[in-house]
């Protein structure tokens, strides 16, 4: 039962990382560099899972870190929102996936 209620607080953050990280591919276009986009794919298609088994679907496999850098460096991108006149990757995050989920008893 922990593993299952860890899991669930873990999937809003997730769910708001995968919108922002979609967002971020709006902004950056066809500059985001490859090895980046791999794991902005794996994300974007699998917004639930930890980052942990995302490295693991990777091929090849990437560490957690590995996948947490890359989605974290796309993430501060910022300044080329602010550049194109654009809304940042904050700008699609809302109230609800910042709450936690309601714990399961």
């Amino acid at each position: 039962m922990m593993r299952t209620c860890q899991g669930a607080r873990a999937g809003q953050p997730a769910v708001a990382a995968a919108a922002q990280v979609e967002r971020a591919l709006v902004i950056l276009g066809a500059d985001v560099r490859e090895h980046r986009a791999v794991a902005v794919a794996l994300r974007c298609a699998h917004p639930w899972v930890s980052l942990e088994e995302l490295g693991r679907l990777a091929e090849p496999p990437l560490s957690e870190d590995a996948v947490a850098g890359r989605i974290r460096r796309l993430l501060a991108c910022p300044r080329a929102a602010r550049l194109r006149g654009m809304p940042d990757t904050e700008s699609v995050v809302t109230p609800e996936m910042r709450e936690d989920p309601p714990r399961m008893s």
